[in-house]
């Protein structure tokens, strides 16, 4: 009887991890996974930073534009074919302002405003001739032209008198309006300050379109001494221009770790100065300049 060959047979062996082989393994596997949550996290933070950031420059594009539209039109008063101009009912007054903001900004006359004692934030009235080319029209009948925050002013004959009072209240920019001087309304959020500084024509000419340099309005309400000799309505109607600035904070809270490294970071205010952001928003000071084409450059009375 014949025997079939036996095929030869081998055993796999099975191979095993050794115990310091596994630990490296769970080693390397915890790196990459804290390595994938730190990119994780840091690209989250970038991200809303970057979102912040976009937030901010949208606020104040949009609080330096208002801020422009309005205070370009101050003074606005077009003389007549007859060489007259119409009366704004302002003595005169086109434009004020405080360092402090205003102490009652509800009083009909420009001339009746008076500065708070104290405050960190300026504040701004101008009063302007309105017209159908000036804003919108409301459609009732008669027609009212429709102020900074949209309530109607009545037609003074064939005009409109306008008046803008211009203030950072709370946490935003906000306008009190001629169709209601006592409403306030916020029309950018997350201004936390204004700034103003304006160029007055030179006080040693009679008549200069040459700016005798930018002063605050407590310089000019006061006065320095080189505008001493001057009444208040002659220095305010003489402001050639007006520097605007406004610091802009972020709408939520994005800077972690403050003071982590005994450092916090820093912005620059609207005078320059460097301060500490100790609560984790974003802050950014923004500006501009705007030029007054409707007021004199003596120093008589109107």
């Amino acid at each position: 009887m014949s025997r079939s060959p036996i095929r030869g047979t081998t055993r796999a062996q099975q191979v095993g991890l050794t115990l310091i082989e596994l630990l490296v393994s769970i080693a390397l596997g915890i790196l990459i996974m804290g390595i994938v949550v730190i990119v994780f996290l840091s690209t989250n933070l970038s991200s809303k930073a970057a979102q912040a950031q976009g937030r901010m420059n949208e606020d104040a594009q949009i609080a330096l534009e208002m801020l422009a539209q309005e205070i370009r039109k101050a003074g606005y008063n077009p003389v007549r074919s007859n060489g007259a101009q119409n009366d704004l009912g302002q003595a005169g007054w086109g434009i004020f302002a405080c360092d402090t903001g205003f102490k009652d900004a509800t009083v009909a006359s420009m001339a009746s405003l008076q500065c708070n004692n104290s405050g960190t934030s300026s504040a701004i009235a101008v009063t302007y001739e309105g017209d159908v080319y000036s804003g919108k029209l409301t459609s009732a009948t008669p027609a009212k032209l429709l102020d900074c925050i949209g309530n109607g002013i009545s037609s003074a004959g064939s005009y409109f008198i306008v008046q803008s009072r211009l203030a950072v209240d709370g946490n935003g920019l906000s306008c009190r309006g001629s169709g209601d001087l006592t409403q306030s309304q916020t029309l950018v959020d997350n201004i936390q300050s204004m700034h103003l500084r304006f160029a007055v024509s030179d006080p040693s000419q009679a008549t200069s379109a040459n700016a005798f340099g930018y002063l605050s309005a407590t310089e000019i309400n006061a006065p320095v001494s080189a505008l001493a000799t001057f009444t208040s309505l002659q220095r305010w109607n003489k402001v050639l221009a007006v520097r605007i600035c406004v610091v802009v904070r972020s709408e939520t809270a994005v800077i972690s770790d403050l003071a982590g490294d005994g450092i916090n970071p820093t912005y620059y205010d609207c005078d320059g100065n460097s301060i500490d952001i100790t609560d984790g928003f974003f802050r950014k000071s923004y500006r501009t300049t705007v030029i007054l084409r409707n007021h004199g450059v003596g120093y008589v009375d109107k």
